[in-house]
Parts: C-alpha cells; sequence; structure tokens
C-alpha cells in the first residue's frame, strides 16, 4: 500500500491541479469512489499540508505527524467507496485524523507507562542515579525479547506490555491457561539465559527481577 501512494504521490502536483480545477470537491469524491487515482491524488494535494499542520498541533511529532498523514489518506482508499456520501469532506477528514491521532498519543502514553513501571520493578530506587546501566539493560531485554519464539513473544508482550493476565491472553489467543503460562515461563528462562550471556555489567538485580515475573 505504501509503495502505491508513493505512486499516487509522484504524480505532479500540475496534473493535480489540472484535475482540480476541472472538477468540484464532489466529483473528485465521487471519481475516488470509483477508483480514480488521479482525483484522490488531487484530494490529497488539497488538503494533505493543512491536515498535516492540525495534526501537528496535536502531537507536537513530526514523525508521528507523518505516519497519521499517510494512515489516514490510506484509510481513505481503503473505503473509497464511501466517500461518494460524504457530503462535508474537510469535516470528515479532519474527524478521522483526529481520533487517529488520539489513539496513538493514547497508545504512547500507555506504552511509556509501562516502560517506566518495567523499568522501576526491575531496578528499583537503587537505579535511579544509574541512568546509563537501566538503558543498558533495558536494550538488553529488549533484544532478548525480539529473540524469543513467535509464540513466546506474543504471549510475553500481551502479559508485559500490555498488562493481560494469563486468562485473558488465553482467551485472546484461543489456548489454555496452562498452555500460556507455560510458554511464559519459556520465555522468562529464555531471556534471563539472554540477559546472563550477553550483559558486560553486574546484573543481580536484573536476574532477580526476570526470576521473579
Amino acid at each position: 500500500m505504501f509503495d502505491f501512494l508513493l505512486t499516487l504521490f509522484s504524480i505532479t502536483i500540475t496534473n493535480c491541479l489540472f484535475c482540480h480545477s476541472q472538477h468540484n470537491e464532489k466529483e473528485l469524491l465521487q471519481r475516488i469512489a470509483a477508483g480514480d487515482q488521479i482525483a484522490f491524488t488531487a484530494l490529497f494535494y488539497q488538503y494533505h499540508q493543512e491536515l498535516a499542520a492540525f495534526v501537528l498541533r496535536l502531537t507536537r511529532q513530526i514523525s508521528l505527524t507523518e505516519e497519521i498523514v499517510q494512515d489516514t489518506f490510506t484509510k481513505l482508499w481503503m473505503k473509497r467507496e464511501q466517500l461518494a456520501e460524504v457530503h462535508d469532506f474537510r469535516s470528515y477528514l479532519f474527524t478521522i485524523s483526529r481520533n487517529h491521532s488520539f489513539n496513538c498519543l493514547r497508545d504512547l502514553a500507555r506504552k511509556a507507562v509501562q516502560q517506566k513501571a518495567w523499568i522501576s520493578q526491575a531496578t528499583g530506587p537503587v537505579w535511579e542515579a544509574e541512568e546509563p546501566d537501566r538503558e543498558y539493560y533495558y536494550a538488553l531485554i529488549e533484544e532478548a525479547v525480539g529473540q524469543l519464539s513467535p509464540q513466546q513473544q506474543k504471549i510475553y508482550l500481551l502479559s508485559r506490555r500490555d498488562g493481560l493476565k494469563y486468562d485473558e491472553i488465553a482467551e485472546r489467543l484461543q489456548l489454555s491457561r496452562n498452555t500460556v503460562k507455560r510458554h511464559m515461563s519459556l520465555a522468562l528462562q529464555a531471556i534471563v539465559s539472554y540477559v546472563r550471556a550477553h550483559a558486560t555489567r553486574a546484573l543481580p538485580l536484573m536476574v532477580l527481577f526476570l526470576n521473579g515475573l
């Protein structure tokens, strides 16, 4: 899809303006609903700068803004058949982008809180004054998680990142609770082994933390 969007956006602005000069917005929406890529590109160039400025005021992050704008137009194209029934496109577009922005910000905030809690549990007050060590071991754990099997990684992240209980994970993945618990145990053992094998600094607190998860 992204390659497709890049292809669309590579069409010259001159062609876009020519397209828009001959058709009003309602006609553009109807053409997009019918699969007209040129009309879609014209609409993109008409709104993308204003939309980016709007999203940036919400996120205050350029990279996240770019991602949200791209996601918004991707959603529009994927559901283009609905555009023929849209009467106030600007409101429709900005509502989609606002909702997506809030969802992204909520996800970032939730992950930040979970990561902070994770590190706090792992390190305790001793690590408050040892930022390099904290970042070092956090990166090491992330590497270890990346080495897990797909099933173990999925269960571990649902537990530690999303805060789900074993029963909730079992229901979501359609597994037994014992299966979830076994995969979690194997994941923790693998993480401890990885940290022990790759750590170049003392790690008693981290090992105790991992063993106690």
